[in-house]
């Protein structure tokens, strides 16, 4: 007889807004958002982080993502991760923060 899997444990976990990478700027390597910019706006624990970009994520319903899955490019300013920490952003923030950066290849 085969176990049933239990249901991943990580979705009852409280997502921390104070946490150390908040306000990372990273590129997804992999799944079916592979190659867009993200912001970090919470982390879950060591492994996972949730992510949004205010276009096709938006802060609202961000995405989980395996920090095994990103590749951290830059950091957003010291003031810009305050905001962000405080949650006092929207969307349009993310998506001006993204476009101003000189990724070259990735914008």
């Amino acid at each position: 007889m085969k176990k049933k899997r239990q249901k991943d444990q990580i979705s009852s976990v409280a997502p921390d807004y104070r946490d150390a990478r908040v306000g990372d700027v990273a590129v997804s390597t992999a799944g079916h958002d592979a190659g867009l910019l993200l912001v970090v706006v919470a982390g879950i624990d060591d492994k996972y982080v949730l992510v949004a970009d205010g276009k096709h994520r938006k802060l609202i319903a961000p995405k989980k993502k395996q920090m095994q899955h990103l590749s951290i490019l830059t950091k957003l300013s010291k003031e810009d991760k305050e905001k962000l920490m405080a949650r006092e952003v929207n969307d349009s923030f993310l998506r001006k923060k993204l476009s101003s950066l000189d990724l070259a290849g990735f914008t």
